[in-house]
């Protein structure tokens, strides 16, 4: 795991103070001194199980707020509609057009994207890597070509596969919009095995 140290004092301070109570209100409510409840707010004194689990319960929080690791409130990625990068990926040379939703920060393993494709010739290319693949059909309707077997998806329709089978979508008539979600897992060891450290 990433190294984080969680300063159970700032939480109990936070947390008092949304409550809208003093040091003296906990320290009545609790029993204990309000000198004692000032030091583990400040991080002097660490405070044991029993002591912090009294506090919880005046505080009206669980136990595990106190060791939680906090929310990144700006932990997010938006990307406006006409500012969509396009992703270079083989099936482009296959007529599929490729663009980014999202990402996920920190988390290149997983891929967030559209894709539109027109209607398909009689070129089929079987594509397969590792990973796992979500579809969810958002317009048209596609055949998803999984191996040896042809799986018709309608609009609203979802599937979700091991991408080392050999796999193609071919779009019968007209154009078809995909969103799909892919998780690489070359690397992904790596990566889980960087967060534990």
């Amino acid at each position: 795991m990433s190294e984080h140290v969680i300063k159970i004092g700032e939480r109990v301070r936070k947390i008092r103070n949304q409550r809208g109570l003093t040091l003296q209100d906990v320290a009545s409510f609790t029993g204990f001194s309000k000198a004692l409840i000032s030091q583990i707010e400040n991080n002097v004194v660490t405070p044991p199980i029993n002591t912090l689990s009294k506090i919880a319960k005046v505080l009206n929080v669980k136990m595990t707020y106190f060791f939680e690791e906090e929310i990144d409130y700006n932990d997010y990625h938006i990307v406006k509609r006409n500012d969509r990068k396009l992703i270079f990926r083989e099936g482009v040379k296959h007529g599929y057009i490729y663009e980014e939703l999202a990402k996920v920060r920190g988390f290149e393993n997983l891929e967030i994207y559209m894709v539109t494709i027109k209607e398909s010739g009689s070129d089929k290319k079987l594509f397969n890597h590792e990973g796992y693949e979500y579809i969810y059909l958002k317009r048209g309707k596609i055949n998803l070509y999984l191996n040896n077997e042809v799986i018709e998806v309608e609009e609203g329709d979802s599937i979700a596969f091991n991408s080392r089978i050999p796999h193609y979508l071919e779009c019968p008539h007209g154009e078809a919009k995909v969103i799909g979600i892919l998780l690489k897992t070359e690397g992904l060891k790596e990566h889980l095995e960087k967060q534990e450290k």
